[in-house]
């Protein structure tokens, strides 16, 4: 029976219940050797104060912490890896990259096939490639990728996630607000994604299901998303170096920039976002070929 390596990690519970639904097609079909990620100590769910504020400068940096051991066999042969994790500020999750920059991941990677699984606000291209990267850097091929993301207005979905991660409580804001996250029935249909996976696992072949899982909707894109979030991207480097001369996280001689960084992150969503918005869709004929040709390597697993 083929073996799959699946690694998760989430605060909410979003990405594992995601996960859960992706993996029904595989399960008594192939041997599933199940690790979740724990950071020690462990992030707080919900967030409490300038906590979440204070995971920007790391996990922009990708500078690694420390997980309890792992519990899989590294010296284990697996057919398929599959990597769950969420986006913090534009950038794979502290504990995520932890594993990835681990010597156990590197073992466990090498010339072995991945598929990743997003579960996000609506922001995820950065992560992605800050990923590739590291399975790359692992000896690992990405043959796959699947992404769920928060289908409301960007400004919309702010407010809630903001009031999810601050109350734990994934319910309608106010009762006026839409619900927090992924659509309960985006997580239900995720199940029609492991046919695809399934098939290749068995064949042994990986080459085209990338191919399979856009058809099935598993990668879709807003232009204009994209552009805000390479933009922020590189703003939030230039944050997270500022903060970083002030300590390592928790040094309380960092929460003066921290909170500077909240109300200009605040400012920039709620100000300047839906400005470059307007400027985006003015434009967009005249970079229609760049923009499609953004979309198509963002869908793919290739790595720049």
């Amino acid at each position: 029976m083929a073996r799959v390596l699946v690694v998760t990690y989430t605060q909410s519970g979003q990405l594992e219940e995601i996960v859960t639904h992706v993996l029904a097609a595989l399960r008594g079909q192939v041997e599933l050797v199940v690790e979740q990620l724990k950071p020690i100590p462990d992030y707080p769910f919900p967030w409490s104060g300038i906590d979440f504020y204070d995971a920007m400068p790391e996990s922009v940096e990708m500078i690694p912490s420390k997980l309890a051991p792992f519990q899989f066999n590294t010296d284990d042969h697996y057919d398929l890896i599959i990597l769950g994790y969420p986006i913090w500020f534009l950038s794979p999750p502290i504990p995520i990259t932890t594993f990835l920059k681990s010597k156990e991941a590197a073992k466990v990677m090498k010339n072995t096939s991945v598929l990743t699984v997003i579960g996000c606000r609506n922001m995820w291209v950065n992560a992605q490639e800050d990923i590739k990267r590291m399975i790359a850097g692992n000896g690992g091929k990405l043959v796959g990728n699947i992404t769920f993301r928060d289908r409301h207005n960007n400004l919309l979905s702010v407010v809630t996630i903001i009031y999810w991660m601050g109350t734990g409580k994934k319910e309608r804001y106010l009762g006026l607000f839409p619900k927090p996250g992924v659509s309960d029935e985006d997580i239900a249909n995720a199940a029609k994604f492991g046919a695809p996976v399934l098939e290749a696992i068995k064949s042994g072949d990986f080459n085209g299901l990338q191919e399979k899982l856009i058809a099935l909707k598993a990668v879709e894109l807003d232009p204009n998303v994209i552009s805000t979030e390479n933009k922020g991207k590189k703003i939030f480097k230039i944050w997270s170096k500022f903060v970083l001369k002030k300590g390592k996280s928790g040094d309380p001689a960092r929460i003066t920039r921290l909170n500077l960084f909240k109300y200009y992150l605040l400012f920039v969503i709620f100000i300047v976002s839906p400005l470059v918005s307007l400027v985006f869709y003015l434009t967009y004929p005249l970079f229609y070929r760049r923009i499609k040709s953004k979309i198509k390597y963002y869908q793919s697993v290739s790595l720049k």
